[in-house]
């Protein structure tokens, strides 16, 4: 037995242990902090080095990386990998068999140039690697554990304290980014139209509110995702039914989506004359407190007459104080 290794009753002791960490920071976490204590709770169980831990599409059996996370290793590093992933046996072997990690000596000249080369490179010996597929999206989490040339090799041990790890990894990321919807929510001033999803920054949604999907369908019909149907940055999205705002949350986005209501097709000075009606002010009461003329007011009213589709004052009070559905 490695110095690594646990007797059965000290090993159930402490993958409960982790899995229990990992719940309670994912309800106290913000996204962008998550991932170095995930894995120093995981090192405890499983040492290791060094890790990569990503999401990704597979598009023509290779992997395109959607967001990552390295620990003790350069950026410098995923560039090197890209140059290789090619060749890259892993890619190969943990897709034949998602859920179940495999063990990579990359000093093995029959695993190929790229690995020796990329293991040399970064002094890396040996790789434990498992990816979980996602089977609505057909995203994959991935996490690879690297260990130097000269530290004990993994174990059979160590694949299966991996496989189960993850289980609970892909568990407590999704609880994670749930929790940060919900945080944000409460920051936000009430609405009875607002939905929150997270994205990432090639416009996939990764978790999303119910209502979310149902406001992006009103703006654009025909959308299945889990593509977002725009090009997202942190201008957020201004459309004819929905307006999204974006933040940036470590390489994800936050998004809030409400639906326009139409009263925003107002100006904002006819937007004041509207407040002003839906208060049962008179045409002179509106011009009193708005600086102008009772025939300016009326000028308004007609163009807003217009815009909203309506002939009364009646009507513009009813959209005003009716949210939007």
């Amino acid at each position: 037995m490695s110095r690594h290794e646990y007797s059965p009753d000290r090993l159930l002791q402490a993958f409960s242990s982790m899995s229990l960490e990992l719940q309670r920071l994912a309800q106290n976490q913000d996204i962008e902090g998550f991932h170095s204590p995930a894995l120093a709770c995981i090192g405890q169980v499983l040492p290791f080095a060094s890790a990569w831990w990503g999401r990704a599409a597979l598009i023509d059996g290779l992997p395109e990386e959607h967001s990552s996370y390295l620990h003790n290793l350069p950026p410098s590093y995923l560039a090197d990998w890209q140059s290789i992933r090619h060749i890259d046996v892993t890619v190969g072997r943990v897709h034949a068999r998602p859920g179940q990690s495999v063990i990579i000596d990359m000093a093995d000249p029959a695993n190929g140039p790229g690995l020796n080369w990329l293991g040399q490179r970064h002094g890396i010996g040996e790789l434990l690697c498992v990816v979980h597929v996602d089977p609505r999206t057909q995203l994959s989490d991935h996490l690879a554990l690297y260990r130097a040339p000269d530290a004990p090799r993994f174990s059979e041990q160590d694949r299966l304290i991996l496989d189960n790890a993850m289980l609970h990894l892909v568990a407590a990321v999704s609880a994670n980014h749930i929790r940060t919807l919900v945080t944000k929510r409460e920051s936000l001033s009430p609405s009875h139209n607002l939905a929150l999803a997270v994205c990432d920054q090639r416009g996939t949604l990764h978790c999303a509110e119910r209502g979310f999907v149902d406001l992006l369908l009103t703006e654009w019909p025909d959308w299945s995702g889990p593509l977002l149907p725009l090009t997202l940055d942190a201008d957020g999205h201004d459309g004819k039914h929905l307006q999204i705002e974006a933040s940036a949350v470590g390489d994800l986005f936050l998004l809030a989506a409400r639906a326009r209501t139409p009263l925003a097709q107002l100006s904002p000075r006819e937007n004041d004359v509207a407040q002003g009606f839906g208060e049962g002010k008179t045409y002179k009461e509106i011009a009193r407190d708005l600086g102008m003329s009772p025939n300016t007011v009326r000028h308004h009213i007609r163009a807003i007459y217009h815009k909203l589709g309506v002939n009364d004052k009646t009507r513009i009070a009813h959209l005003l104080h009716t949210p939007p559905g």
